[in-house]
């Protein structure tokens, strides 16, 4: 399974962010998944519980969010979400010549800490 490593990821991230703030204690991570990664969110979750036993992230709730595939058409140039991420087209000209916009990236997009 490879939510491991991508988990692993996310911990060594939020790991390096909370040496900048020495002292504090984080409540809450939240992170977006991008759907062209195939994440079995539930599969993460319990990789994280694991990857931290024994850190100071212990105890922290971990927040993910799918991100649909969104493209965007060198053709048409309309924005929108793929039918198959395996074969991203235009949904509306079916053209291949697309620009990726999102769904591409796993993403910490906030860290909350304790008060």
């Amino acid at each position: 399974m490879h939510e491991g490593q991508f988990t692993e990821k996310i911990v060594e991230v939020v790991l390096g962010e909370l040496k900048k703030h020495p002292g504090n204690k984080i409540k809450t991570v939240k992170v977006k998944v991008g759907d062209v990664y195939h994440l079995v969110l539930e599969s993460v979750l319990m990789h994280f519980d694991i990857v931290v036993k024994g850190t100071p992230l212990e105890g922290v709730r971990l927040d993910l969010e799918e991100e649909p595939l969104r493209v965007c058409c060198e053709q048409c140039h309309r924005s929108g979400p793929v039918e198959d991420h395996h074969m991203p087209t235009c949904s509306f000209c079916n053209s291949l010549s697309v620009k990726t916009v999102s769904g591409n990236a796993i993403t910490v997009e906030s860290i909350q800490f304790e008060k």
